[in-house]
């Protein structure tokens, strides 16, 4: 199963359509969006039919909260359950502590979050002594670095985490 995950592009959609154009077709199952910008991610959506879409509202979203949309989403694929957060709201840009503490108190073994603009990927250590995989796609805005990222889930339950971008 593959899936991409993006984030941060603030009306900068180019390489999130790029990245789309190259795996659509290709065995994209879904296609994950972690905030600001859910607009270009509508448009996404629209454009490219076929995967299943999951995204959640950034700090630059929140108008959107007035037509049903989340700032959080538990999403189960593939033998795996994903919380889908920008990360605002879990503080993220002073540790990600807090946003893999509520991760596992959701259940979740993947923790897939936004709001830094940095790509991360590694396990961490819960309070509760479990561990999640904390994965970050960087921001896929065109100003500096874009990225994004691309997991495929293993038959052996494995998540590969790829980065690609400018």
């Amino acid at each position: 199963m593959k899936i991409l995950v993006f984030s941060d592009s603030h009306n900068h959609p180019d390489l999130m359509d790029k990245a789309m154009r190259l795996n659509v077709g290709h065995g994209l199952d879904a296609v994950f969006f972690l905030g600001d910008g859910y607009s270009d991610f509508v448009r996404i959506m629209a454009k490219y039919p076929g995967p299943k879409y999951y995204g959640v509202l950034g700090n630059c979203d929140s108008y959107r909260l007035l037509e049903g949309g989340t700032y959080e989403k538990l999403v189960e694929l593939g033998g795996h359950r994903f919380l889908l957060v920008h990360g605002h709201q879990c503080g993220v840009k002073t540790g990600i502590g807090g946003a893999v503490k509520h991760a596992a108190e959701k259940g979740a073994d993947v923790l897939l979050f936004g709001h830094t603009h940095e790509a991360f990927d590694g396990p961490l250590d819960a309070p509760d002594g479990t561990s999640v995989r904390a994965i970050n796609p960087g921001s896929v805005g065109a100003w500096y670095g874009a990225s994004f990222a691309l997991l495929d889930l293993l038959p052996d339950g494995t998540v590969v985490c790829s980065f690609g971008g400018d």
